[in-house]
Parts: structure tokens; sequence; C-alpha cells
């Protein structure tokens, strides 16, 4: 089984998408941008949905991942030669274009593991943000404990692909120790048969140590919400932790 193959395997890679069509936080997202074009960093970008959007409304953007697998794949859609694009850690994008926004979606925040990596990024993030601008990015509110819901009982629906086939995926939590969760998804193809998983690893951090370790580098919060649909965050209730940060005043 391989550690998150789903972002480094061709065939998990060509379904993406169709597993991630819901446009719940892109709406969200794009609500938070003015008209105006401005200048946009998606970190994480994966195979570039949410950059090619930004860039058909006439935003000046970036996008940057580490998995290589996905930046092809993204660079092979319609409109990409609009987008700059970069693999590897935020660190790889220059410093030279400071970024009016920039965004981190597809709860890839929770992909960092330790304090240590979250100051990382939160400092490439400095480095890289205007005077007054702002990075954008969630994780989901640990009190909710949605991985007790991650079963294959509670498994999806099938998800129609092109040409007649269809994948269903499952989740399975294989541990739970302090704030990291483990998890098997498993992709099941039809009329094929076959099966791939993929092994992955998540951080639930609460609101209040995402705060403390951005105000370590002269970030603050400028917005917080609770939910896509814009709700106040609830420390027990609310599914999400969205951020919007900022440079103190």
């Amino acid at each position: 089984m391989a550690e998150n193959s789903l972002y480094s395997d061709p065939a998990l890679i060509s379904v993406y998408d169709a597993l991630n069509a819901g446009r719940e936080d892109i709406d969200y997202y794009l609500s938070q941008l003015p008209n105006m074009p401005q200048r946009v960093l998606d970190i994480g970008c994966g195979t570039g949905r949410f950059a090619l959007e930004l860039a058909a409304r006439g935003h000046d953007v970036c996008g940057v991942d580490p998995a290589p697998g996905m930046v092809a794949f993204a660079r092979e859609k319609p409109g990409a030669d609009l987008i700059e694009w970069y693999v590897g850690r935020c660190c790889v994008v220059p410093k030279s274009r400071p970024f009016d926004f920039i965004f981190m979606t597809g709860h890839a925040f929770q992909c960092l593991l330790s304090d240590q990596d979250i100051s990382r990024l939160y400092a490439e993030v400095v480095a890289r943000l205007a005077p007054d601008g702002v990075f954008f990015a969630e994780s989901r509110n640990p009190a909710v404990k949605a991985w007790e819901r991650w079963c294959p009982q509670n498994a999806g629906p099938t998800v129609a692909l092109a040409e007649g086939r269809s994948v269903q995926v499952t989740h399975e939590v294989t541990s739970v120790r302090d704030e990291l969760v483990r998890f098997v998804e498993t992709y099941r193809f039809a009329p094929e048969g076959t099966e791939l998983c993929s092994e992955s690893c998540l951080r639930f951090s609460a609101k209040d140590q995402l705060e403390a370790l951005a105000q370590q580098v002269g970030l603050g919060v400028r917005h917080l919400s609770g939910g896509w649909d814009g709700q106040v965050f609830e420390e027990a209730s609310s599914p999400e932790i969205i951020l919007g940060l900022q440079f103190h005043n």
C-alpha cells in the first residue's frame, strides 16, 4: 500500500476531480475576492480546479503542489497556460511578486502534521503575502470528531466516470493518536472490479493552536467562520475552522 498514493497514482489522479466535484468551498473563497483582478497563490493546487477558475475570472494566478503528477495533470487542462505552475512546497514560489490572496483549500492544511510544519508554512506565506494580503485556509474542527464517521458503512454514493465506468470510495480509520488520524481510502472501480488503496494521515488542530502559531510570525485573524455557509464559529459544534489571516496592524 503506497503512502498518499492518491496524489501519485495516475489512476487516482485521473478521477480526483470527479470525486471532488462539490463547490461549497470554491464558492465560499470566491466570495471573499474583490471583483477587480488580484494576485492569487493557490497552495496545494492539486489538479488545478480552483486555480483555473480564478484565472478564468481574470486573476493573476500561481499554483503550487508537492505532487508532480497532480501538477502535470493540471497543466494539460484548457486555460492552464494562464497560470504559473510550480512543483514543491510554497517555498519554491518566488518572493518577488507579493500576493493579495493566498489560499490553501481542500483541507490540505491538515496534511501539516506538526507545529513545526505549520510554523514553516506560515513563514513561507508571510514571505509572499502583500502588506494588506490575506491567507485563507481551513481545517476540520477536532471537537466534532468527523473521523468517527469515516467507516465503510458510511460510504458515499457511487460516482459516475467517463465511458460507463464508476468508482465508490470507502474510508477506514486505522489509528487516532492525539491530533493525528490515520485512515485508508479504498477505491472500487466498476465494471472492471479493481481496487486501489491510499493511506493518509491528517492533523486535527484546535482553533486556538492555529491562531497562536500564526501570531508567532505576525499574522492575526481577520476572518473566522465555522462552515461554508458563513456560520459563526462555535467551538463545540462547527464542522470547519475557516481562517483568514492577515498581518497585525
